[in-house]
């Protein structure tokens, strides 16, 4: 008996058309015959030189098995340009590795990104493991005035901390004293109190992407103009009580990274009264 190639289903004899599917007979059948063919061509058995079993399996197993082979060719002919591309992606990294440690320093690779935002932790990260040399400042105006210094290198920390008394802190770490260095980084609070103030405005409809970036403290920067009268209804419903604002600028690199930011503050409590006054400044300065 023969069977449909294309569904499987048992062909009647003498029909001019499969049952099932409404394929012509003869086309049904050729196909399946050729399909056969094919199988036994390229299956070990026929490649070995032994008579090959005849298959008692009825039209729509043998599809399914014509499947499988086909995915099985397919695997072995994306398997090895899976690997290729596989390791053309490890040369690829292999060599930028190298080139980012050209020098016996680590240069990260180049990357541009057109609204990376404002990214606090890398300042952190700055002040942490020192990448060059540069000198960070930050100041609050408020009523608890905040405002610290130093000169930073890779192996030095050299600066001061004004504290709420107005007396002045000495800040001094080297690399090779953990302890100081820890302890010098606990001294330069100022991002911390600068954060939740960021948060605020950071991707909002407040930060607005100005064309006049350029070199700003020796850095390649975007400049962002930012002042939450330019909030939608939701967010200043969210993130505000009413009379409060924020209104600055900020110069970050291409990674976010912050250059100089300046923000003035407004706070009040829920009935209106004002809490206080803020004016923000944050600037790295490369060396």
């Amino acid at each position: 008996m023969a069977f449909c190639a294309k569904c499987g289903g048992a062909l009647v004899e003498g029909g001019g058309f499969c049952g099932t599917c409404g394929v012509p007979a003869d086309t049904a059948a050729q196909a399946t015959a050729g399909s056969a063919q094919a199988v036994a061509m390229s299956s070990p058995i026929a490649n070995s030189g032994l008579a090959p079993r005849k298959s008692k399996l009825p039209g729509a197993r043998m599809v399914n098995r014509l499947i499988a082979v086909s995915t099985v060719v397919i695997a072995l002919l994306v398997g090895p340009a899976c690997n290729s591309g596989s390791t053309s992606k490890g040369l690829i990294e292999k060599t930028t590795e190298k080139e980012s440690t050209k020098g016996g320093k680590n240069v990260a690779p180049a990357q541009s990104n057109p609204d990376p935002g404002i990214d606090l932790n890398c300042v952190y990260d700055h002040l942490q493991n020192p990448p060059e040399s540069f000198h960070y400042r930050y100041k609050k105006d408020a009523t608890d005035h905040v405002h610290q210094e130093a000169d930073v290198t890779p192996q030095t920390i050299v600066g001061y901390r004004i504290q709420f008394d107005g007396s002045q802190q000495a800040l001094h770490a080297t690399r090779s004293d953990q302890q100081s260095w820890q302890s010098t980084l606990a001294g330069l609070t100022g991002i911390s109190g600068m954060s939740s103030t960021v948060a605020i405005v950071n991707h909002s409809s407040a930060m607005q992407r100005e064309p006049d970036g350029g070199q700003i403290n020796g850095y390649d920067t975007i400049h962002y103009s930012i002042d939450t009268a330019r909030f939608t209804a939701t967010e200043r419903q969210m993130l505000l009580k009413p009379g409060d604002f924020e209104k600055g600028d900020a110069w970050v690199t291409s990674m976010g990274c912050p250059v100089k930011i300046t923000l003035d503050s407004e706070l009040h409590r829920n009935d209106g009264s004002l809490i206080e006054k803020l004016h923000y400044e944050e600037a790295m300065v490369k060396k």
